[in-house]
């Protein structure tokens, strides 16, 4: 990794939301405002909020859930994930201006449409699950993770929840080290508008002559229908983003998945229509 390389995936992970929690709609100067990691989740905001928050400080973790705009907020996505989908997804949507506005609630749970917000642990389960699968897509193997030490698979979860790159890299980097071990499927999940299910597919980070494959390529072999023209340098109908930044088709899914990727090591793409008054920065 170069010094370059080095700063990119620091900014990624130093990538902040200003959020504005809103527990009674009636009165939003009671608040409480957060910057939020891009890679959090929100029950890691949740002690906080009963900590701090007057109408909370009697709810139990559990019961707290999050709205924006109607819709309740996934936990298990991470922060920056959720609001580019809110952001992208719905071109029109408030929650361009930020801070970003999130209803707060301690009651009525819906059931229906999210699980109930676990305790820490399992949170943690569920991520150190994610490196899991992300470790089986790219090396067709868990082996990498299995041989951490129970320490290093601490340092990984210790590391997300205290805001501490280096010590989560002096760890990752053993997993994405691929020498002596042959790349076998770029870990990546698709976003797409009108609520499709997320698409998690499987694709070769080179292809059958042995070159690296492109974002445009790989995007190409998951999704044929999306790029009609055959053509991955040009796509004026829809735009990747990542980390709310604009990606170019360009760019070598090898690059992408080792400095974009979330510490879940998952490269979360979100494909939608462009926002014609964006001055999003291009990668």
């Amino acid at each position: 990794m170069t010094d370059k390389d080095r700063e990119i995936a620091r900014a990624i992970w130093n990538g902040k939301i200003p959020i504005q929690f809103i527990v009674d709609p009636a009165n939003p100067r009671d608040a409480l405002f957060i910057e939020v990691p891009r890679y959090s989740f929100l029950p890691l905001i949740t002690p906080q909020l009963i900590t701090h928050v007057d109408q909370l400080q009697a709810s139990e973790p559990h019961s707290i859930w999050y709205e924006y705009d109607g819709e309740p907020l996934k936990w298990h996505y991470p922060v920056g994930l959720l609001y580019d989908i809110v952001t992208r997804m719905r071109p029109n949507s408030a929650a361009q201006q930020l801070p970003w506005r999130i209803l707060v609630h301690n009651e009525n749970f819906p059931e229906t449409v999210l699980l109930r917000n676990p305790g820490i642990e399992t949170i943690q389960d569920m991520y150190m699950s994610m490196i899991k699968e992300a470790d089986f897509l790219r090396h067709g193997s868990t082996k990498k993770v299995m041989n951490l030490s129970k320490q290093d698979q601490t340092q990984l979860w210790h590391a997300l929840s205290t805001e501490r790159y280096d010590d989560h890299w002096n760890v990752n980097q053993h997993i994405l080290d691929d020498r002596g071990v042959p790349l076998r499927s770029v870990p990546i999940r698709l976003y797409l508008p009108n609520q499709c299910p997320v698409i998690q597919d499987t694709a070769s980070f080179t292809n059958d002559e042995g070159n690296l494959m492109t974002l445009g390529d790989v995007l190409k072999t998951i999704v044929p229908g999306l790029i009609v023209t055959g053509d991955t340098t040009t796509a004026p109908d829809f735009v990747v983003v990542s980390h709310g930044i604009e990606l170019s088709l360009h760019t070598p899914i090898r690059w992408a998945s080792d400095h974009l990727s979330y510490p879940d090591n998952f490269l979360h793409i979100i494909i939608c229509r462009p926002i014609p008054s964006s001055s999003s920065p291009s990668l």
